[in-house]
């Protein structure tokens, strides 16, 4: 795959076309997902298209909070050198809220990173080209909004007119969305304005719970946009005085957010290649490459100590690597269709995971499938979370360990990324789970 960059030309017209803006962040996304980079004037924004920017190689694997982790062996061991970068052309967009002074632009490594977690997604897409497949990818994403606290601390609290009563669930209703309607409005003004190709937006079951979906794509537009609408939605919300949340479980008694990503290969024709009655061979085969390396990848698809308090019975969140026909208690479900719009709903991931480490994960499960020819076994009927299957490792300290041995990720994402991700999560994990928190006192102090 190779990078178009960011012209000269391309960024007079977008000053010409965007006279108010004023300052333009120029990021790129870090392990975690996180946007990380540098906010540069309008009038530097020719020479950082010309020149590039130059950023330390540790961006890549700072911790969720910004701190660097030495435990990676990236720091100190290496001198933490500069990585050059270059502006992705067709990234550089206006952020049409709050006067409309602000752009942003995407900045990827202009020389290879084996860091960067979009060329692990890359790598994957080359690996499929090759063999004349190209992946078509959707993202659903589903966040709640909040109000936003006067000292700045994050604080689940429904903004006003809507309610805070979990057991009234509006799944599917329009009452939320009518009293939050501006905000909505300037979440698909920003993504308009970006290129972002949304398509539904429809209310969740939690309290001031959405869910927006994005059209198919190639799997790395649909990774980057994935990205880009969770800050095209928290631009919006800071708007509007609220705050979005992309956590996977913001409260335990309410419905956890996560990201549902559906795919498909097509031929260098366009065909389907998952099409077939009932089902291609090669169809069977990729879910029976993601169903065997699930628990391997279970690491990316729950990135944070928060995102396993997602996976509680009958919340429609799998907790075992089972298919099946238009069945939503699955992990992997073949949605009601055929012909060209055939393809599987991989329904595992947090709301708060990287998508273009979701992505590359579920297309290296799925080439795994079609190099080795795995057979899916029998597909379920009715509720999964009945029947006996592969569990996948719902404890973190699992989590990690699966994929730190996985021979499977250690080929698709090559032995540095996967030591130097469990190395940033372990450390992440150990610093989480060694805090003592108010819920210990509050049930343990007099008893113990």
């Amino acid at each position: 795959m190779t990078d178009t960059f960011l012209t000269v030309e391309e960024t007079a017209a977008f000053l010409d076309a965007n006279p108010t803006v004023s300052w333009i962040d120029i990021l790129l996304f870090d392990i975690n997902g996180m946007p990380r980079g540098k906010r540069v004037r309008r009038g530097d924004l020719v020479s950082a298209a010309k020149s590039g920017l130059l950023l330390p190689a540790s961006v890549y694997v700072l911790d969720p909070r910004g701190n660097s982790i030495a435990e990676t062996g990236r720091l100190w061991e290496t001198g933490d050198h500069d990585i050059p970068f270059r502006i992705l052309s067709g990234t550089l967009r206006p952020v049409p809220v709050n006067g409309s002074t602000h752009g942003q632009a995407v900045m990827v490594p202009s020389e290879g990173c084996d860091m960067d977690p979009r060329g692990v997604l890359a790598a994957q897409v080359s690996r499929l080209g090759k063999a004349g497949q190209k992946p078509v990818v959707a993202v659903e994403l589903e966040f709640y909004v909040t109000r936003r606290m006067p000292d700045g601390n994050f604080s689940l609290i429904t903004p006003p007119g809507l309610s805070a009563d979990p057991d009234r669930p509006m799944t599917f209703g329009f009452e939320e969305m009518d009293t939050l309607g501006p905000f909505i409005d300037d979440v698909y003004r920003v993504a308009e304005a970006q290129g972002l190709p949304l398509d539904a937006v429809m209310q969740e079951s939690g309290p001031g719970q959405f869910e927006i979906n994005l059209k198919h794509s190639d799997a790395m537009s649909a990774a980057l946009d994935g990205l880009l609408l969770k800050r095209a939605v928290k631009a919006a919300a800071r708007a509007h005085d609220l705050e979005a949340t992309f956590m996977a479980k913001p409260h335990h008694d309410w419905t956890g957010s996560g990201m549902h990503i559906h795919v498909s290969l097509v031929d260098t024709q366009g065909n389907n290649l998952f099409a077939g009655e009932p089902m291609s061979p090669m169809f069977r085969q990729a879910i029976g490459g993601l169903r065997a390396s699930m628990p391997d990848f279970m690491a990316v698809w729950a990135q944070s100590a928060n995102a396993y308090r997602r996976y509680v019975p009958e919340s429609y969140v799998p907790m075992a690597a089972h298919w099946g026909f238009n069945n939503r208690t699955v992990a992997l479900r073949v949605p009601h269709c055929s012909g060209p719009a055939t393809r599987i709903e991989h329904r595992v991931s947090g709301a708060d995971a990287n998508p273009f480490l979701v992505v590359a994960a579920i297309l290296a499960g799925v080439r795994h499938g079609l190099v080795n020819g795995v057979d899916p076994g029998q597909h379920a009927q009715g509720n999964a979370e009945e029947l006996d299957g592969a569990e996948l490792p719902t404890a973190w300290v699992n989590a990690l360990q699966t994929f730190r041995s996985s021979d499977v990720v250690r080929e698709a994402f090559g032995e540095a990324f996967q030591d130097v991700y469990f190395r940033l999560k372990e450390t992440e994990r150990i610093s989480f789970e060694r805090i003592v928190t108010s819920l210990d006192h509050e049930w343990y102090a007099q008893v113990a």
